[in-house]
């Protein structure tokens, strides 16, 4: 019988007994991460929202990061305020 790793069922009948505090989450730390990031995306997604990645020079993030410290935003918020602004949305 092979072991999946999003086996919730059978994980305890093939893990070795260890000492100490008992695992919250039978994942380990990258699938954890795996899984928390696709429902982040199924999130976004269900919220409308969609991704956009873009590079940027160093001196625009830190400017960015001024503005966005003074406005209290995130960076996404920033951008999309700006966006708005040039597309006159």
């Amino acid at each position: 019988m092979s072991i999946q790793p999003e086996d919730r069922t059978t994980i305890d009948m093939f893990a070795p007994a260890r000492p100490g505090r008992p695992r919250s989450n039978p994942y380990d730390r990258s699938h954890q991460c795996r899984i928390n990031k696709r429902m982040q995306r199924q999130r976004d997604k269900d919220r409308g929202l969609q991704r956009l990645e873009i590079k940027l020079d160093g001196d625009m993030i830190n400017a960015m990061d001024k503005i966005c410290d003074e406005l209290g935003l995130s960076r996404a918020d920033v951008v999309e305020m700006a966006l708005k602004q040039w597309l006159h949305l």
